[in-house]
């Protein structure tokens, strides 16, 4: 049956953006045809993802990635007998590269645990022993262990084992607190905005070596962890090759040198035994099981792998609760973002056509600086440096009213716009009937500049929508960050990404059809001319125009 129109207007965006995702999955069995480290081989690169702002391990140092990870996996590379190419990632999307074959390996002070094995991640033998530890303020006798942490708000990067600690003993969601990277929760500890953040110990160290003078570790690591190089799990060559050279760069010098530059002390010689007794944890390929195992039934074995292209349901409809959740503070956030956008909006048009110049002033300055600077910034400004002030605002209110007044200036400039579009002889008729300046604007030229600027209102309602994406960065579980967070670790990100994408489509669509609803309701004029025209149409037998 032949769609009709408006439900083929519907449809055909979501059509085209799905479709796609149907032919991935040969593509990507094609590229896995054959041996991956031949194929690294005949590309003369070995590509390694990272989020290089995780000092010891990688951050940025004169505009290149440095680090105890990067000088290993160059190390890796020398020993394999390929040029390693580095690429920086945010952390929620190193992971989600490895799966969609953006690189080869990741390098990120990956820790090796049996659910990211069971997500489909393969992991080398261990090449740096880890842990996790606490930092609180200094001289907070409230935070002494992990148990004190249970009713207190925590700081933890995002989808990492610091934050599966504090769950794991019962931490409720609403009281960690998940940033993109490690000093933006010591900069919510600092503040006083968390009691605490749970980190690795050296990353740990090394921040607070270089900055944080107010802040302290407390205890030693609570829980002991391993790093590892992930690889895919049908990537087993590259695996063995990554573990043979490991296991040299142990031998040869160049992981003493790392580790004393980075850690800065000499690896013991238990350290280099410890690392020696835990190399069974990594990923055991497949055609190394002892006979009579297999992939099913060995104790480290994963499932079996799935291409990260192909659209899993099943996981779509577990993750669904999160993602509405999560939609439904970008609602939330986006209502209450309007509202006092909008007013404060008009508010400051008013000002900038005003006849008083100090007011005019003032507007100007505030809109140009507003539109001449990141909306991320003017976030991180409300949130992290407004607390040296002695202004603390929650990341709610801080995400409120970092996005009003970012769409305060926009709309402003909306409203005088249109305000200016208005003949100037309606004003002067206006006056001239007795209405002062006030009453004129209220009762006849602001009516009229509604009408009008409802277009470009509507596309300042829809880019704030999703601009609302941008208040994660201060902890808020929005859609696109509940997206990231599953996808982080699900081991099939385009399966959630096409959700959250659908689910912005979904909310952005009916504020489309009201506005367009408004437009028509708001132009009594024009249905009045267009029922007489039809009416003298109809009664001339023509068809009207």
């Amino acid at each position: 049956m032949k769609l009709r129109s408006p439900a083929r207007r519907l449809f055909r965006p979501i059509l085209l953006f799905c479709l796609p995702a149907a032919f991935v999955p040969g593509l990507a069995a094609a590229a896995n045809a054959q041996s991956a480290l031949k194929e690294i081989r005949a590309h003369k690169e070995l590509v390694i993802a990272t989020d290089a702002t995780y000092p010891p391990f990688e951050s940025i140092d004169k505009g290149k990635i440095a680090g105890f990870d990067v000088d290993i996996g160059n190390a890796i590379g020398r020993q394999i007998g390929i040029p390693v190419r580095w690429i920086n990632l945010e952390w929620s999307g190193v992971l989600a590269a490895l799966e969609n074959h953006k690189c080869d390996l990741v390098m990120s002070g990956v820790t090796i645990t049996d659910e990211r094995k069971k997500k489909g991640y393969a992991f080398s033998r261990p090449y740096f022993l880890s842990g996790q530890a606490i930092v609180r303020r200094r001289g907070d006798a409230a935070v002494q262990s992990l148990a004190d942490l249970k009713d207190k708000i925590v700081s933890v990067q995002m989808e990492t084992t610091g934050q599966f600690a504090l769950e794991k003993i019962g931490v409720p969601r609403s009281h960690i607190l998940k940033f993109d990277t490690l000093q933006e929760g010591l900069l919510d500890v600092r503040n006083g905005k968390a009691a605490a953040c749970v980190a690795d110990m050296p990353a740990l160290h090394e921040n607070l070596r270089q900055g944080y003078s107010e802040l302290e570790i407390v205890g030693g690591v609570f829980k002991e962890e391993n790093l590892g190089v992930v690889a895919r799990q049908t990537d087993s060559d590259l695996l063995e090759a990554v573990n043979r050279a490991i296991e040299q760069v142990m031998l040869d010098g160049d992981y003493a040198r790392a580790y004393s530059t980075w850690i800065h002390e000499p690896p013991t010689t238990a350290l280099l035994a410890e690392l020696d007794r835990v190399k069974g944890d990594g990923t055991t390929p497949a055609d190394k099981l002892p006979i009579g195992d297999s992939v099913a039934t060995a104790p480290q074995a994963a499932a079996q792998p799935v291409s990260s292209f192909t659209i899993r349901w099943s996981l779509l409809r577990e993750a669904m609760p999160r993602l509405l959740a999560g939609a439904s503070l970008t609602l939330e956030l986006t209502l209450f973002t309007l509202i006092l956008g909008v007013t404060a909006g008009l508010v400051v048009a008013l000002c900038r056509i005003s006849p008083v110049p100090p007011l005019r002033w003032l507007a100007t300055v505030y809109v140009e600086i507003v539109r001449g600077t990141p909306l991320l910034m003017q976030i991180y400004v409300i949130y992290f440096v407004l607390p040296v002030f002695h202004i603390s605002l929650n990341s709610f209110v801080s995400g409120v009213m970092a996005l009003s007044l970012n769409a305060a200036a926009y709309i402003s400039e909306i409203f005088r716009a249109g305000i200016e579009s208005i003949d100037s002889g309606q004003m002067e008729a206006a006056r001239s009937l007795g209405l002062d300046y006030g009453g004129a604007m209220r009762w006849i030229i602001l009516p009229q500049t509604l009408r009008r600027v409802l277009p470009p209102l509507t596309n300042e309602a829809v880019a704030l929508l999703k601009d609302s994406s941008l208040v994660s960065v201060v902890a808020l579980a929005e859609l696109m960050r509940v997206g990231k967070e599953v996808a982080t670790t699900s081991g099939s990100p385009t399966t959630l990404y096409l959700g959250v994408a659908l689910l912005y489509l979904v909310m952005t669509l009916p504020l489309t059809f009201l506005v367009r609803w408004l437009e028509r309701a708001w132009q009594p004029i024009s249905r009045q001319q267009t029922a007489l025209a039809g009416t003298a149409a109809a009664a001339g037998g023509v068809r009207p125009l």
